[in-house]
């Protein structure tokens, strides 16, 4: 009877949720729902309650990975299409689809592995990577990890050519773009063809993913369903009933205000940082060096972030392969709330911030309050997001609390104004110089305050027994192997 229940609890759910998506439908576009309600609504053939796996998505935004914006989207794409490489949770690169690679210079040379095929089993061009580059160096999420890339070209069928914007020993780790095949992505509503672990096919309550044929490793999960979710808002209800085993939130804006079942932090390698207008005693870098020593770093994650960050003092992720292990001397605590008491007293410090978003709006009160701590008087405005962004490009701040998404390859120079800077950062990147020389460098400039490197959540349902394992860029990377109990 308690099975029976919950079927009938879980079936229940899913009508509602596919009910509100024909009315939303209806609403916008004038449909006849009539004459689609007996397809739209009935539940997904072949789902076994207690054992298949059903992950959300939206089925009118559709599974074009160059043209799909919605976070429940993005998360499955690394199921259907593969990059170039793969990167491990220290945002290594692997070759994925690549057997060989060559550098000259601002030129990064690639040959295509002749084993690996798409799913309908054609072979995988260099003309198909130049015309996946193309699209996702204009796509809004994969276009920041290929600035650094000026063009892509065919040097026959199997090698691709990339021409370098600077040399980058480290670039290959943002070429994880999808490859998809030549002249199936021209429009947003198109289903491309892609050489993942999964095929999508559409389905009547949203779309399911079917083993690719062109894998022969044996996965718990041979195919999972994929059921339409009307928007975000409502995702997490359905995680909470059990309509879907797993959700993802970026925590964009801020900490989560639902019930979750289980869950495990999404990295995402989001920079937290104070920004310093370099003006009046601000341009001393003693100043700005006795600031970095009276962040409380440990409250700041705790109380404003939710945990939901890992806390460093360097400007690069600490999870990162390359990064040695660097020694840090920070200035003595007392000596530094001297000091700023001292060059700061008759001056009154501009903070802002976003507002309605929590995090960044709780770490600049809680700046405010250890610098008074320090006798130094603060102002904290929180602005709407193009005033916000109006003054922190105008320079009319002290300080703001700033948010930079690094690329996998950790290039910091968007966030870096300092020209001494960004030269020894390039030196690292050519590798005639190394990680501790320009963070001894960042340290004695100090041109922004490190907080740490936010993460996201993937929640997931209390009947998920196994390790649930999300890689950057990535959240469902072991889904094949989840077991249910």
């Amino acid at each position: 009877m308690k099975r029976v229940n919950h079927i009938l609890r879980r079936a229940a759910a899913l009508l509602l949720a596919l009910c509100m998506v024909l009315l939303l439908a209806a609403c916008s576009r004038g449909d006849d729902t009539t004459s689609r309600t007996k397809e739209d609504t009935r539940k997904p053939a072949g789902v076994a309650e207690e054992t298949d796996l059903i992950l959300p998505y939206s089925r009118e935004e559709g599974v074009n990975p160059f043209t799909c914006t919605s976070l429940m989207n993005q998360a499955i794409m690394p199921l259907i299409y593969d990059g170039l490489y793969t990167i491990n949770e220290h945002y290594e690169p692997s070759m994925s689809l690549v057997e060989n690679s060559t550098v000259n210079g601002t030129t990064l040379m690639l040959t295509m592995n002749g084993e690996r095929r798409f799913s309908d089993g054609s072979v995988i061009t260099a003309d198909d990577v130049v015309y996946s580059y193309n699209l996702a160096k204009n796509s809004t999420y994969y276009g920041g990890l290929l600035s650094g890339i000026r063009e892509a070209t065919a040097g026959g069928t199997t090698t691709v050519n990339f021409t370098l914007e600077k040399t980058n020993r480290y670039i290959a780790a943002n070429l994880v773009f999808p490859i998809v095949k030549s002249g199936t992505a021209d429009k947003a509503d198109s289903v491309p063809v892609g050489s993942g672990k999964f095929v999508y096919k559409s389905h009547d309550a949203g779309g399911v993913l079917k083993k690719s044929d062109q894998y022969s490793e044996k996965y718990r999960a041979d195919q999972i369903f994929l059921l339409n979710i009307p928007d975000e808002d409502t995702l997490f209800d359905s995680l909470n009933i059990d309509t879907v085993n797993a959700a993802v939130d970026d925590l964009s804006r801020g900490a989560q205000t639902y019930r979750i079942p289980e869950e495990t932090e999404m990295p995402l390698n989001n920079l937290v940082y104070i920004g310093i207008r370099e003006n009046g005693n601000l341009a001393e870098a003693s100043v700005r060096q006795a600031m970095n020593a009276i962040l409380e770093r440990k409250t700041l994650i705790g109380s404003c972030l939710s945990g939901y960050a890992d806390s460093s003092e360097l400007p690069l992720n600490p999870e990162w392969y390359a990064l040695e292990e660097v020694k840090t001397e920070s200035m003595d605590r007392t000596k530094a709330k001297e000091l700023l008491a001292e060059m700061l007293k008759d001056q009154t410090l501009k903070i802002v911030t976003l507002e309605e978003n929590p995090f960044r709006e709780q770490i600049a009160s809680e700046l405010a309050r250890e610098l008074s701590s320090a006798g130094v008087s603060c102002q904290v405005e929180a602005l709407a997001p193009a005033v916000y962004k109006s003054a922190v490009n105008s320079g009319l701040y002290d300080l703001y609390v700033g948010e930079y998404r690094l690329p996998n390859d950790m290039d910091i120079t968007g966030v870096l104004n300092d020209k001494q800077l960004q030269s020894s950062w390039e030196a690292v990147q050519r590798g005639s110089s190394t990680c501790e020389a320009f963070i001894k460098g960042f340290y004695k400039q100090m041109p922004f305050l490190t907080i740490g490197f936010r993460t996201g959540l993937l929640a997931y349902s209390t009947r998920v027994k196994s390790d649930v394992l999300p890689l950057p860029g990535n959240p469902y990377a072991n889904v094949m192997d989840w077991k249910f109990g």
